[in-house]
């Protein structure tokens, strides 16, 4: 690699944006696809930085600086925040590219667009197809599913994997050597592999623990629990402030029922584990068209 890029895995991605900086040939508009927390937003920050910065990606002049830190004036980040994009922020960016740049490029980071409602992604849509000079926009999705076809025949779609993870797990071992092994194999399982997650994990303690905790009580939920107790946890993840947590859950469901499937040889149970994933994937879908949630999870509930 010619840029020091620190990242796990991605090697390959990675080579082709090199190419395409060398060779002068970069997009206007990219679009990095895959699975959550394995670094897409934080290589499209750093792509970001080596074309905004004047001494080939210093990472110490005032303009590496400033993108770090999220405060760069031609540098505009949309974070997933877990809530669903709205046209509003899409106007308040339309607004804010038609400010002068003081940059080499005016440059839209956009984490998750397959969260943006419909409004939204045609009012992206709209500026994709004009847009403003020396403007770049590298966007993110974990699925093409939720993108509109016509935003993603304008872009350069770039598609990530997962790192391989004896390569996380090094990486892991390398960066936290003063963290028991113990809870960096539990961070490595829990995250699924995925390294920007493991790495979140491992500096924050108390969110391995609940989440360690949470994959606990999903087992019991499955093996040991009443109807009361899993009723019980079906009001807690959808009371108003927990989405987040309901966020978390399911997923987390789903990586304890995969193992659950390959830990197992009767066919029976992996008949019925196979069920419960497709129910799972069900009712993500169904949760983004807002069908009712708690009804979603009860008739979940009653079929472990």
């Amino acid at each position: 690699m010619f840029y020091n890029w620190n990242l796990i895995g991605h090697e390959k991605e990675l080579a082709l944006l090199e190419r395409d900086i060398r060779s002068g040939s970069t997009s206007h508009a990219y679009l990095f696809v895959g699975p959550k927390k394995i670094g897409k937003f934080r290589v499209a920050r750093s792509f970001a930085t080596i074309l905004q910065c004047p001494d080939n990606y210093c990472k110490k002049c005032p303009t590496c600086i400033q993108i770090e830190k999220h405060g760069h004036p031609d540098t505009i980040e949309f974070k997933d925040t877990g809530e669903t994009l709205k046209i509003e922020s899409v106007r308040t960016l339309i607004e804010r590219l038609s400010l002068t740049s003081q940059s080499n490029y005016k440059i839209v980071l956009m984490e998750s667009i397959d969260r943006l409602t419909l409004d939204a992604a045609n009012a992206l849509l709209k500026i994709l197809e004009e847009p403003p000079p020396k403007t770049l926009f590298i966007l993110t999705a974990e699925s093409l599913r939720r993108v509109l076809p016509t935003i993603v025949s304008r872009v350069r779609r770039i598609t990530f994997t997962m790192p391989p993870q004896e390569k996380v797990k090094t990486a892991l071992d390398t960066m936290f050597p003063e963290i028991d092994s113990e809870l960096r194999a539990n961070a490595l399982f829990l995250s699924q592999g995925r390294s920007g997650h493991a790495i979140q994990l491992l500096q924050n303690p108390e969110a391995l623990q609940e989440l360690l905790d949470m994959y606990r009580h999903i087992q019991f939920l499955d093996e040991n629990a009443s109807i009361a107790t899993r009723m019980n946890t079906v009001q807690d993840l959808v009371k108003e402030k927990e989405t987040n947590k309901l966020e978390t859950f399911l997923p987390l469901c789903a990586h304890y029922f995969r193992q659950k499937m390959l830990s197992t040889k009767n066919s029976a149970v992996q008949l019925k584990t196979i069920a419960i994933l497709k129910q799972l994937d069900s009712i993500t879908e169904l949760m983004q068209r807002n069908v009712n949630t708690r009804l979603l999870l009860e008739h979940f509930m009653l079929s472990l």
